[in-house]
Order: C-alpha cells, then structure tokens, then sequence
C-alpha cells in the first residue's frame, strides 16, 4: 500500500473540553476510513482512545490467532484486521517558505496535497520510459564490472566529444551507436543477465524481446543528437528504432576502426560469400547517419506519401549490406558524416554520382529502396539508356509479374463456399489451363538457375539475411527455462 500522509491537527472543541493534538491523514483518508471500517472502529473515536490496557490485550488477541493458525491457516477474515492495524505513513513535521512568500503550514499541506490530485505527475512517455531503462542497464553493467566507470559515462552520453577522445574513447556518435546496440544485444550470458536484471526490476515486463532492446538502445543513442525541436527529435526516435534489423542480435563486434576500414573488412565478406561480422557492424554505424540525416525514413502511411516501398529502414540496411553496391553506399554515408557532411549518392564502384550540370547527388530515401528494392522484387530505372539498365527493367517487370500471380493464388484460396471450405479445393480447375499455366511456370523454372549462376560467375556470391530470427529470444527463453528449474 502506498503510504499516507499524516499532520498533527490539533481538535478545538466547543463544549470547552480540552483540545487534543492527533495525527490525522491529509492525504489518503479514504484508505484510513477503509481499515477502520475493517476493524470495526468509528473514525471519530480514535482521537479519544486512551485505553491502553485495551489496545494490548487487543493486539495480544491477534498475535496469538496468528501464532496458533499459522501464516497458511489463519482465516481470512483474521488476516484482513491483522493486515490492517499496521499502515506506511509519511509524517509530515514542517515546511521551509519560498523566499518571501508568506504561507502557514496548512496552506503548505494543502498544495502539496493538490500536486497529487488536482495536478498529479502525467505518466511517463514510451522515450522517457526507456531512456530510464537505459541508464539502469549502464548503471548495473557497471555495477558487475562489464563496463569501466568512464565507458558508462560515454554510454550514456555524459562525456562531451572532446572528454571522449581525450579518455581513449571517440567523439563519432555513429561509433558509439554501434556500440551501444551491439551491449545491449551481446549475447555473452554475463552482460545478458545484467541487462535482464536492470530491465525486469525497474519495469514489470518479464520477456525481454530484441525489439524492446533496440527500443532502449536507441534512447541513448539519440543523447549525442544535437537537436532542440521536440518535434523533429521525436521523429528522428521513431526512425532510428526501426533502422536496427534482427540481424545485430547475432555474433558482431563494435570496433572503434576507421569507417574506410571497416567498409572494405565488409567487401572482403562479401568477396569470399561469407557475409557476416563486418557488415552487421557497417549496418549498425550506418543507421545513425541515414537516418539523423533524413537519407533513410520509416513508414510515413499512405496520406501525402506515394512511396510503395513499406518496409523499415532497418530492412532497407539488411538488404544494402549483402551487396557490393549497398556495402559501397553505406560506407559512403559513414565516411561523409566523419568529415560532416550528409550522405552522397555512389555508384557500383563507389564513385559519387554527378548529376547532369556537375553537382555531387546527395542519397535520398526514395533511391535507396529503388536501388535495394526487396529480394525478387528489383525497382525499374527510370529512362533507362544502357543494356544493363533495360535488363534491369525487364528483370523489375518479371518480379512484379511473379508477385502479381503470387497474390492472385492468395486471393484464389480465399474464396469459400457455405461450409466455410476453400472452393478451390471442392471444384478445382479446369485441366487444360493448369497444364497451360504449368507449362509457363515450369519454362520460367528452368531459366532461373541458369541466370542465377551467371550472374555469381561474374559477380561472385551474396548471402542474404535471415530475418524473423533472434539468438536473444531463444537465450531468453533458455533463461526462463532456468528460471523454472530453480523455482
């Protein structure tokens, strides 16, 4: 129970009788007129009990009921009055004025009173909420000896950038980004178990998913943002919480290397089709810049918005990372927000694309989900002019074309007959146009392996990520497997 608030009131009477001084509740009178209803005590007596004797003999009576049933088999109703004749309070003694403003201390009581009820705390937003969680789970990292007390400082945005170059540490936000989601998605069980233990006891959730850690992350990253409108930071929030895929929740390292270094260690991988460590950490520092900068934005709904493409940004990133060209790109907008500029637009071959009157283009959203449209589903160029662009339309009308007969077969099961049964699956179709369409299908079929071979003889192997798949969510549930073991 939350504890009352108690003052000493003094009681005037008007009959003459002698005044008498008693603690009174000032705030949570309701939750006192409760226990005495419980205990079968008229409020107004209180002040006046004086019998001592009385009160023992009642206190012994309950003591006694307690210690002959036992916790496990007292009545109910016996618990109850026993629960009740002990309360938390808060005594309230005195008040220090203002300056000169002249108040007496029922005045005092009564405001402070009204900064509960009538102008009470509004709950705390979702930001609020987790940059709370955020320092908690620094604080306990710290705490275990994980982290050094200086690295806690630089975590959670304490250390100005000159403080954090002179402690070894760096200035680059996009680094410490990185650093920031790879701790807080580490999966070594030690720093898992302090970021588990700091989140379930400063919050009633239980189940610690990837989502609400790249959510927490992402309120302390957003500290290095030098942005005063409220409104424009609260978006730059809502973005970046989406630019971190479900691949950072696997096996990468946070390095403070050169971003030049870092993007070739990425091309590296992609050269021997080993995809991996390196890229996922490109991704993490990328999402920082791509989206503060506005290059990269999440769904902004279909009002005044005529872009098709609804996927996150951190969807976009994954898509970017497993390709010569995207790992280019990225590094690209590394490079240009460590000499603090915004990203530019490259080429295949990391060349900064000049448009027609010799001006350097900068990366915008709408490129980069046309150039890293979704597997299966590549964007069209438009005015194409060279054989590779046309190839590249064409190879866009076949993706649409394919998905179109995709949703189609969808909406082909949806319909139902009166029993509630697929009618596809009573009825059927006719058989000459399955063998006509099986036929079309089956030639497509045979040109795909072929084309897919010629394309990795010159370009070389791609992997491409695995999404809807978290390494914290099965370390999570072999915790509650423990958890259940030990209970």
């Amino acid at each position: 129970m939350t504890e009352v608030w108690l003052a000493a009131t003094t009681l005037e009477h008007g009959d003459g009788s002698p005044t008498v001084t008693v603690p009174i509740s000032v705030e949570g009178s309701s939750r006192m007129t409760a226990v005495h209803d419980i205990l079968q005590t008229r409020s107004a007596d209180v002040p006046y009990i004086r019998e001592e004797r009385k009160l023992r003999s009642h206190v012994r009576r309950l003591n006694e009921a307690l210690d002959s049933a036992g916790p496990d088999d007292l009545e109910f109703d016996s618990a109850t009055r026993l629960r009740c004749e002990t309360l938390p309070a808060l005594l309230l003694v005195g008040f220090e004025s203002h300056d000169s403003i002249v108040a007496d201390f029922a005045v005092a009581v009564k405001s402070l009173v009204a900064l509960r009820h009538v102008d009470y705390p509004k709950p705390w937003g979702e930001a609020t909420e987790n940059e709370a969680l955020g320092d908690a789970v620094v604080a306990e990292l710290e705490r275990r000896g994980l982290v050094t007390p200086l690295e806690a400082d630089w975590l959670i945005g304490s250390l100005t950038p000159n403080d954090a170059s002179a402690a070894g540490l760096t200035a680059d936000p996009s680094v410490r980004a990185a650093r920031v989601v790879r701790l807080f998605t580490d999966k070594d069980p030690k720093i898992y178990e302090a970021v588990r233990a700091a989140i379930t006891t400063q919050s009633t959730r239980k189940r610690i998913t990837t989502k609400l850690l790249f959510e927490i992350a992402t309120s302390l990253i957003l500290r290095s943002l030098p942005e005063a409108d409220a409104r424009k930071r609260e978006r730059t929030r809502r973005y970046l919480k989406d630019a971190f895929s479900v691949e950072l929740a696997k096996e990468w390292e946070a390095t403070f290397r050169p971003g030049h270094v870092l993007t070739e260690a990425a091309l590296a991988e992609i050269t021997i089709g080993d995809v991996g460590q390196a890229s996922r950490e490109l991704a993490a520092r990328s999402a920082y810049p791509l989206v503060v900068a506005g290059s990269l934005t999440a769904d902004r709904g279909t009002q005044n918005n005529n872009q098709p493409d609804r996927r996150k940004p951190g969807e976009v990133i994954d898509r970017m990372r497993v390709m010569e060209h995207g790992v280019r790109q990225l590094g690209q907008a590394v490079a240009d927000f460590e000499s603090g500029r915004r990203p530019r637009a490259v080429d295949e071959h990391g060349a900064v694309r000049i448009n027609k009157h010799g001006k350097e283009l900068l990366i915008r959203d709408p490129d980069l989900r046309r150039m890293f449209a979704s597997a299966g589903q590549p964007a069209p160029i438009p005015a194409a002019e060279t054989a590779s662009e046309r190839l590249h339309n064409a190879l866009s009308e076949l993706g649409s074309a394919i998905q179109t007969v995709s949703d189609t077969v969808k909406v082909i099961e949806t319909v139902v007959s009166d029993d509630g049964t697929p009618t596809i699956d009573v009825m059927g179709a006719e058989p000459g146009d399955c063998a006509a369409w099986r036929d079309a299908l089956f030639s497509v079929l045979q040109k795909l392996p072929i084309w897919e071979q010629r394309h990795l003889a010159r370009n070389g192997p791609t992997h491409e990520p695995i999404d809807q798949w978290s390494d914290l969510e099965e370390l999570e549930d072999d915790y509650d497997h423990k958890e259940g073991q030990d209970a």
